[in-house]
């Protein structure tokens, strides 16, 4: 009788749990990578939900740009709409040969600091676009 009373209690519980286990349908929505061919400049980007920072999406922005705070700027023009925000985890540079399928990443951003290159790398590797590429982290 007490198995039942408990196994009776268990779907109330997970009820509240499932709101941090699941991912709103809009940042599905949000295209991981959206870079440019040739040297351009890019950011790094946790995107999520409003209100819960902790369980977000990295993703990639990049183009030719004078500035890194304007790809952001671009961002969050395109997700604020679907109620999505985006925090800055840092900048640099990609160099993009489309012709050699050939990836660099490199340097910095003044503005927001050094990206992880290894973590864009490997988002990168896992887009259906670039997992032909060779990607090179200098």
């Amino acid at each position: 009788m007490q198995y039942y009373s408990t196994l009776n209690r268990l779907p109330r519980c997970l009820k509240s749990f499932s709101r941090y286990f699941s991912i709103d349908r809009n940042l599905k929505e949000v295209p991981r990578v959206r870079i440019s061919e040739g040297r351009i400049r890019y950011l790094l980007m946790l995107a999520h939900n409003h209100g819960h920072m902790g369980f977000g999406m990295s993703i990639i922005r990049g183009g030719d740009v004078e500035d890194h705070l304007d790809i952001f700027d671009q961002t969050l023009a395109e997700l604020e709409p679907m109620g999505i925000c985006a925090k800055c985890l840092g900048g640099g540079l990609i160099n993009m040969d489309k012709a050699k399928k050939k990836i660099t990443i490199y340097g910095k951003s003044r503005t927001f600091g050094e990206a992880d290159h290894s973590r864009t790398r490997s988002i990168l590797q896992s887009s259906t676009n670039y997992k032909d590429f060779k990607i090179v982290v200098g």
